[in-house]
């Protein structure tokens, strides 16, 4: 939930209205070709002896996109300065 109240105030304060359906667009997409890698892993892997593997898979993804926000946030462009002046 926390995801969708950050996500909706970039969306509103920092994105150009012209951009923005464009973003969440894109949003959307690569969200649904997540859901689908993971439910083609999951059929894959239905056996419960391989809940750990699978539990493992979620982590990594988590801890990735984690590291690839802050990099993100570490090396901002001009235009995300301006946009964010944090």
């Amino acid at each position: 939930m926390s995801y969708d109240v950050i996500g909706a105030q970039i969306l509103q304060t920092v994105i150009p209205p012209s951009k923005a359906n464009l973003i969440g667009i894109t949003e959307v997409s690569l969200a649904s070709l997540a859901e689908s890698l993971m439910l083609g892993v999951a059929i894959i892997a239905n056996d419960v002896s391989h809940f750990g593997v699978l539990a493992m898979l979620s982590l990594l993804s988590v801890v990735g996109a984690a590291w690839m926000f802050c990099r993100w946030l570490l090396n901002p462009t001009d235009e995300q300065r301006s946009l964010l002046s944090f």
